[in-house]
């Protein structure tokens, strides 16, 4: 335990229009050969267009557009091949996954091995190749984090290490405008989550040291946190239901960003370990799974975050009409759940498939998943389990 909090954010640019500042961004840190990283859908944009159009002149630029949604560790390794030759800087410009992508390849590229050697914290040894990041959803908050994602043996795992949070990143609202409604969704609600989990992450002062970041709810989290969500909260419906109001992009990319900042100082908790276990058991987005596991593990840590939880009701009540008597724990369950409808989200595993008689086994996924539970707000006991059983 320590009464020392620490604070890294990275250096960030936010703006409608901001991608115009990327040349003098990686001109101002003398990166000049880079290896631009991003997904075959924004490949094939004219977002992956406007960028190579900026880099052309003074950079020695290289292409990979295949990175995988949700991607597995030996995705990651068979693409060391490309690194023969050195670059200043990895530029991943994408979602959630094309930034893990960067972030994972950094590692086995700069420290050799495969990448799963390097799962949990801290097992990064030195630096890596300078990660520049370029968000093109409002969602995992990837460009400001020391953690990258991946499945491994099944299981949905990662690797946290402060070496790997990226040097800069560019959030510009602009490139969210075309999202179909599907992504918006999914990726937003992964951003709610971690403007929530963070908020209700288990206090610094019961965290023992680790060598990340992920060192309990302080001020500096809670305050990141809590105006994440207010973003989030205010612009998440409209932002699903008319993608080409700029004022609500603004509010997901902001929201997002934020949470990303919050988390990656407090840590996250059981929603994000259920659904990374679930993840894992079978193929679907990573929002979707926290939606079917909002209800259990928010139910499960109800008692140990009330005040928090009553907290973001408040927050809730200013956008929404809300009876005062709803502005509890319980009744901030409830509106999330309300929105999961809303949203036609899943509100439980079965709904994906997932059986009663899996429950041991997702809980058994979610145990290992050390890096999310030892922020949990509540210590994980047997009562877990049946938890786990009545929420499938």
């Amino acid at each position: 335990m320590s009464d020392i909090i620490r604070f890294s954010p990275s250096a960030s640019l936010f703006g409608f229009g901001a991608l115009v500042e990327l040349p003098g961004l990686l001109k101002s840190r003398g990166f000049r050969r880079i290896f631009v990283i991003t997904d075959p859908q924004v490949g094939a944009s004219n977002i992956l267009r406007r960028v190579l159009d900026l880099l052309k002149g003074p950079f020695d630029v290289e292409l990979f557009n295949g990175a995988p949604s949700e991607p597995h560790s030996a995705e990651v390794d068979q693409q060391r091949g490309h690194f023969e030759s050195g670059f200043d800087a990895l530029l991943a410009v994408g979602g959630g996954s094309a930034m893990d992508f960067a972030k994972a390849l950094s590692i086995i590229v700069t420290h050799g091995g495969l990448l799963e050697d390097y799962v949990g914290e801290g097992t990064v040894p030195g630096p890596v190749i300078p990660i520049v990041c370029i968000p093109t959803t409002s969602g995992t908050g990837s460009q400001s984090t020391q953690t990258t994602v991946f499945t491994t043996a099944g299981v949905k795992l990662g690797c946290s290490s402060e070496y790997i949070r990226p040097v800069a990143s560019i959030v510009d609202p602009e490139l969210t405008m075309e999202l179909p409604p599907m992504v918006t969704r999914n990726s937003g609600y992964d951003a709610l989550m971690h403007a929530i989990e963070s908020l209700i992450a288990r206090p610094s002062a019961q965290v023992p040291e680790r060598p990340i970041l992920y060192q309990g709810s302080n001020p500096f989290s809670r305050s990141l946190a809590l105006e994440a969500f207010r973003s989030i909260w205010d612009s998440f419906r409209e932002a699903v239901a008319h993608g080409d109001n700029r004022e609500a992009r603004i509010g997901m990319s902001m929201g997002s960003h934020l949470a990303g900042i919050a988390f990656s100082h407090s840590g996250l908790g059981l929603v994000h370990a259920l659904a990374s276990s679930l993840g894992g058991m079978i193929e679907a987005p990573h929002g979707v799974c926290l939606a079917a596991c909002t209800t259990m593990g928010l139910t499960y840590n109800l008692r140990a975050c009330e005040k928090e939880l009553a907290t973001l009701a408040s927050v809730m009540a200013k956008k929404d009409e809300i009876d005062s008597h709803q502005i509890s724990a319980l009744g901030f369950l409830k509106k999330v759940e309300a929105l999961i409808r809303d949203l036609d989200l899943p509100s439980r595993p079965s709904e994906l498939g997932i059986k009663k008689g899996d429950a041991r086994q997702l809980l058994e996924k979610t145990l290992i998943q050390t890096r999310r539970i030892k922020t949990n707000p509540r210590p994980l006991d047997d009562e877990l389990l049946p938890c786990v059983e009545s929420g499938i």
